[in-house]
């Protein structure tokens, strides 16, 4: 299986449970939706996923070191920007904003090689 088929397979399994935890009123998905969208119209996380993303791309632990990374700004994020205390959804929603913002990165590029 190449590696654009194993991203592409990522993504329509990740669509699949989106629109399953719509369809079926899943309220735990749906918060994670919409606190995506919002966190990824703030320039700060998607710039920052994109940094992380371009600069560690290559390495032999790429997926640990992001996920590192998304750890790291999220809790940055939510205690030096946003200043009060956090909450394990808050956190894990930054972090999962951050892997998308990379993996939608990652996939691009993979097709616009592909080419």
């Amino acid at each position: 299986m190449s590696k654009t088929s194993t991203y592409l397979t990522i993504l329509m399994a990740g669509l699949l449970a989106v629109a399953a935890g719509y369809i079926l009123h899943i309220k735990i998905i749906q918060s994670l939706c919409a606190a995506c969208l919002v966190y990824i119209q703030n320039p700060i996380l998607p710039v920052t996923a994109a940094v992380c993303g371009f600069l560690f791309y290559g390495n032999k632990n790429y997926w640990l070191i992001i996920a590192g990374c998304a750890i790291v700004t999220a809790v940055v994020l939510q205690y030096l920007i946003v200043g009060h205390g956090t909450t394990m959804f808050l956190i894990l929603s930054r972090m999962l904003t951050f892997l998308i913002v990379v993996f939608l990165m990652n996939l691009l590029k993979l097709l616009i090689n592909r080419r």
